[in-house]
């Protein structure tokens, strides 16, 4: 009668049943580590949907909506551009600086004082434009003036004040002026600063006080 046998693995046989049993366990913790810190990622780098409203543009990039508004009609048949439209621009197009906002010799009156504007020299008919967008607060005529006082109010507590012009045919208190809009002309000299000849008298006021019209305009530092 015959002895039945049984073959017993050899020592390498065991040795590569457990080294590839080792190489699947390290494959598998491979995958599990990645799908963990794949779905970590994720959480804090949250992909935006791109239809929705993710709130103002980044500063230096436009939104493709407002690009048809960056020139605006001036009234006067050109276009004046307002892609940064709270910058403001002198209020004639040739500047002619007569006198800044300082302490001197007023030769109308024959006295010195702190002249609280800027004069710019310009011919009587001279277009005069608003500085910055804002709306009309009041315009002052007298029959003892040959002139307008014109004033305007802006955002963030600001006003300017034009002196010595004619106001535009239906210019009104109430109504919104763009930046480079022609609101009125110089002129002729008149009043209280006409030996100086014809001129726009520009002040500008910040919450109700006086300031300086070149800190908005840097027409000295230029």
């Amino acid at each position: 009668m015959k002895e039945n046998t049984t073959t017993k693995p050899t020592k390498k046989k065991r040795l590569l049943f457990w080294l590839v049993v080792a190489a699947c366990l390290l494959i598998a913790a491979a995958i599990t580590v990645g799908v963990i810190f794949g779905m970590r990622g994720t959480a804090n780098n949250p992909t935006l949907d791109s239809g929705t409203n993710q709130g103002d543009t980044p500063p230096g990039q436009s939104d493709g909506k407002d690009d048809d508004k960056d020139d605006k009609d001036d009234g006067n048949g050109g276009t004046v551009d307002t892609s940064t439209s709270y910058e403001f621009i002198p209020p004639v197009e040739t500047v002619t600086l007569i006198k800044s906002h300082e302490f001197g010799y007023d030769k109308t009156m024959d006295w010195y004082r702190l002249h609280q504007a800027m004069d710019f020299g310009a011919p009587a008919g001279t277009n005069v434009m608003a500085a910055v967008d804002g709306t009309v607060k009041s315009i002052v005529t007298s029959d003892m003036l040959d002139y307008a006082v014109i004033e305007i109010e802006h955002a963030g507590g600001i006003t300017t004040v034009y002196k010595f012009v004619d106001p535009a045919s239906g210019l009104k208190s109430g109504q919104k002026v763009n930046r480079g809009q022609v609101i009125g002309t110089v002129a002729t000299a008149s009043g209280r600063e006409n030996a100086d000849g014809d001129h726009l008298h520009f002040e500008v006021f910040k919450d109700g006080e006086i300031a300086d019209p070149d800190d908005y305009l840097h027409i000295n530092s230029k």
